[in-house]
């Protein structure tokens, strides 16, 4: 490579590496783009050092082709506008190189986005997704995935995982003059993991990967980033253990499901009942009761609903205060309102309408109350066989996580006895 495609690519390290630092990204991947791109830089200096004896190559018009005045509309990569489709572009040709295309191939070797086939990996072989791209695909998966993004992940280097959770503490005794203390130990349990897959399966033409490189990377990143990440919010919240979401028990039914007798359940807040199809018999002191159960370890608590419900079951009584009265409890005018002092985090696959003695809504702290588990992040992979007659590819996306809430609360008659988790749920009740 000559010194402007080595410069490209050290500049094209460098915004990656600025991108994953000022982001949640993994400190460790940030230092070993660093390096790489220390190591491009002594080879530049290495070259000019050697002066006229150094091949002085013309500067290649076709090394940045993304540069054509294209603006792909609802690119899902971050960055400047040239950033955005430079990365399609690298998605789009790592696309053809998995159908086959040697000129993409050849593309994604000489401009330093290839990597070598490893051994021993449990994926199938072949090539893994470019560096460039690898990134934006892990947080256009957060940017969408809710429960992902607020939760605390665990690391699974197998299908399953336990992770201990502390369940009593030691007691204190007061001790009389050379008596005995009373011993305790704190008790343990353990949260089970076990990695669940999802896969998303999109055809597409050869045309369309020949003619248009942009389009197809954006559109491949966006569809299946999102169509997963939508998936695992709707089983994070919604799921009830059926095979429907891939036997996982979501927040609501971990809470509503323990008990037939919705008012023994320490974690449920029921509303007033139902008379009619509206959001609108919630009051606020429904939500006021929440956060009256709601543990002081959820430091990290945040509302959960559909904005459909915020704006039918809960505007509107703030609406009514009046006055400045409604800024003390909420601050519902700005693109990231809160409710009583919690954030509010939109889960438009939570439930939209409401329904007789149904889950709604929770305000819970997901860093001490679930568990998320990564068992394997993203891959896509491509095959010209499942389509040969049609002369189309076929792309699958799949990924193996795992999820399970398990700070619920207790279950109790009596009200001196139950002992709210970190999630709490707001239910509907039936009329009366």
């Amino acid at each position: 490579m000559n010194i402007e495609q080595l410069t490209a690519k050290r500049e094209t390290l460098l915004a990656t590496a600025r991108e994953l630092a000022s982001g949640d990204g993994d400190l460790s991947q940030v230092k070993s783009i660093m390096v790489d791109a220390n190591n491009i830089q002594e080879r530049i200096e290495t070259i000019k050092s050697l002066g006229a004896s150094a091949p002085v190559a013309t500067p290649d018009v076709e090394s940045k082709p993304w540069k054509s005045g294209i603006n792909v509309q609802k690119n899902p990569f971050a960055g400047s506008a040239d950033e955005k489709n430079q990365k399609a572009y690298v998605f789009g040709q790592f696309a053809r190189h998995l159908a086959g295309v040697k000129s993409a191939t050849k593309w994604l070797q000489s401009n330093g986005h290839m990597k070598a086939q490893v051994e021993g990996t449990t994926t199938a072989g072949g090539f893994t997704v470019p560096d460039i791209v690898s990134s934006d695909l892990i947080y256009l998966r957060e940017m969408y995935g809710v429960a992902r993004r607020n939760s605390r992940i665990y690391p699974m280097s197998s299908d399953t995982l336990l992770v201990p959770s502390a369940t009593g503490s030691t007691t204190v005794y007061y001790a009389s003059e050379a008596t005995a203390i009373t011993d305790s130990q704190l008790t343990f349990a353990q949260v089970s993991l076990s990695a669940k897959k999802l896969a998303v399966l999109t055809i597409a033409s050869k045309e369309l990967g020949e003619d248009t490189v942009i389009d197809l990377g954006a559109s491949l990143a966006r569809d299946m980033a999102y169509a997963i990440a939508k998936e695992e919010d709707n089983a994070c919240f919604n799921g009830d253990g059926t095979s429907t979401y891939g036997s996982i028990t979501g927040i609501l039914q971990g809470v509503y499901g323990l008990n037939a007798t919705k008012a023994n359940i320490a974690g449920v807040v029921l509303g007033a009942a139902l008379s009619g199809a509206a959001f609108s018999n919630f009051t606020l002191a429904n939500f006021q009761a929440m956060v009256a159960k709601l543990p002081t370890y959820a430091d990290n608590a945040k509302w959960y609903m559909h904005k459909d419900l915020f704006f039918n079951g809960v505007a509107d009584k703030l609406i009514a205060l009046g006055g400045n009265a409604i800024l003390d409890i909420q601050n519902a005018y700005t693109t990231a309102p809160t409710l009583f002092g919690y954030p509010i985090e939109w889960v438009q696959n939570m439930p939209k309408a409401p329904a007789a003695t149904t889950p709604v809504a929770i305000l819970g702290d997901l860093t001490k109350g679930v568990a998320f588990g990564d068992r394997r992040a993203m891959t896509v992979e491509v095959s010209d066989q499942v389509k040969f007659v049609e002369d189309a590819l076929t792309y699958k996306a799949t990924e193996r996580f795992a999820f399970n809430a398990h700070d619920v609360g207790n279950v109790n008659s009596s009200a001196a006895s139950k002992v709210p988790g970190s999630l709490i749920v707001l239910a509907t009740t039936t009329a009366s």
